[in-house]
């Protein structure tokens, strides 16, 4: 059983005095049910679970109209009980029942002292398939990703180095063994990446071809699924991009002619849009803002994030390269450190999804460009993920001289510190992070 961080926001949710349903948002087997069924089973009385792939309970639900014929059909025919603070109501794959998803305004309207969730993989691109809304103001959401680094480390029981890696300083000297160590995990978890089906496996001592053929059922699953997205057209679209992407995860991509298709570029971009409506890429946006709020660059190349890591080191046969890496920027041309610490800065974004971007400039004589760039407490914050000391971190250190209220984060596989560089004659401070701290880069300052 993984403790999953959505659990403590789904505590907080269900204490809130004005509550609306909660629609839990995430690309399939990521744990949007798992974490629910915990969280059903710590705090409620009773549990009513709709699961809207299941044909039985499709047809019971699939012209209900009302909150009072809902409950009549969950009363009479499912034979549970709806007790307001003791039962939790969970609607799954709601996004097969468009009635049930206008229904959600009703439960806000009409009975607020009932606890409601709703999740669906699919949900934001059925919407736009069918032309449907969510209704407006009167629901919330929340994001379910794979599992972050600390909390892979709670699933393979390292409990007291998650412990100590909450509660460490910047001021703080990790000493070498426990650094070592965590570099080491860090690694295992980049590899194995943090689907929980493939966790699981990981943490029952399975062997690589086990895990190879559970992240080949994964990905097949998600290819099969496109047909209930899109048109009979777009699929081949679709199904491209869906086996092209994990090669190019952590770089900058082109529409056209992408993944050596003869695709136009109108085609590619509509695929990538519908796959990141899905949850399964992420396209990161250029900026060159030199405050917030940070404006995208459209026209620029995005480079894109896949959903795990451990897609892509399949997809790329990496695994047999981590049993002697001793750093992730030797690995894959360092971008699969970019894929899992883009990966990591996404899942922070629990309440909403996380604004990220990479910052470039183009100057007469040179460019510079930095890997990640959100907005944090008001700075704009510079994310590079590579090794080396302060003096060869050029685009950060280009970025700090043109961006107002900026700050500075290295992410690599050196201890944690923080020093003060001059950069144009101003000192700034620089932040350096090793790769298993990434999961407290918002407050460690």
């Amino acid at each position: 059983m993984f403790n999953r961080d959505i659990l403590d926001y789904l505590e907080k949710w269900k204490l809130k005095k004005v509550r609306k349903p909660l629609v839990l948002r995430g690309a399939r087997q990521v744990g949007k049910t798992y974490a629910t069924l915990i969280f059903a089973k710590r705090h409620f009385k009773n549990f009513v679970h709709i699961n809207l792939e299941k044909a039985e309970h499709y047809e019971l639900f699939k012209e209900t109209s009302s909150v009072a014929e809902f409950e009549k059909i969950v009363d009479i025919v499912l034979k549970e009980k709806i007790i307001p603070g003791k039962t939790l109501i969970f609607i799954d794959e709601i996004q097969n029942t468009p009635n049930l998803i206008a229904l959600l305004r009703f439960f806000y309207e009409e009975r607020p002292d009932v606890h409601v969730i709703a999740a669906g993989s699919l949900l934001e691109a059925k919407l736009k398939k069918e032309g449907l809304s969510m209704p407006v103001g009167r629901v919330e959401y929340a994001y379910v990703y794979p599992l972050t680094f600390f909390e892979f480390l709670g699933a393979i029981k390292e409990n007291e180095l998650l412990d100590f890696l909450k509660k460490v300083t910047l001021t703080e000297k990790i000493p070498v063994a426990i650094h070592e160590r965590s570099l080491k995990l860090f690694y295992d978890y980049t590899l194995v990446g943090g689907m929980p089906e493939i966790i699981s496996l990981y943490v029952e001592n399975s062997s690589q071809e086990e895990m190879n053929s559970a992240y080949s059922s994964l990905l097949t699953s998600y290819s099969e699924d496109v047909y209930k997205y899109s048109s009979s057209a777009g699929v081949k679209y679709l199904r491209h991009v869906l086996e092209q992407a994990p090669y190019f995860a952590g770089e900058r991509i082109t529409y056209e002619k992408f993944g050596g298709s003869g695709f136009g570029s109108r085609e590619m971009s509509e695929a990538f849009d519908v796959l990141e409506k899905t949850m399964l890429v992420r396209q990161i946006n250029a900026t060159k803002s030199l405050r917030a709020p940070l404006i995208a660059q459209k026209k620029r190349a995005r480079k894109i994030l896949y959903l795990d890591s451990g897609f892509v080191n399949f997809k790329n046969n990496l695994q047999a390269q981590y049993l002697r890496l001793t750093d992730l920027n030797d690995l894959y041309r360092g971008k699969i450190a970019e894929q899992i610490i883009g990966q990591n800065i996404v899942a922070s974004g629990v309440h909403g999804e996380q604004a990220l971007y990479y910052w470039a400039k183009e100057k007469p004589n040179a460019s510079a460009e930095v890997d990640f760039c959100v907005v944090d407490k008001g700075k704009i914050v510079g994310i590079e993920v590579k090794s080396g000391h302060s003096a060869k971190l050029k685009s950060l250190l280009s970025f700090a001289a043109s961006v107002d209220n900026s700050k500075l984060i290295r992410v690599y596989s050196g201890q944690a510190r923080e020093d003060s560089i001059s950069v144009s004659g101003k000192a700034h401070k620089l932040v350096s992070l090793p790769f298993y701290l990434i999961n407290r880069i918002f407050d460690l300052d």
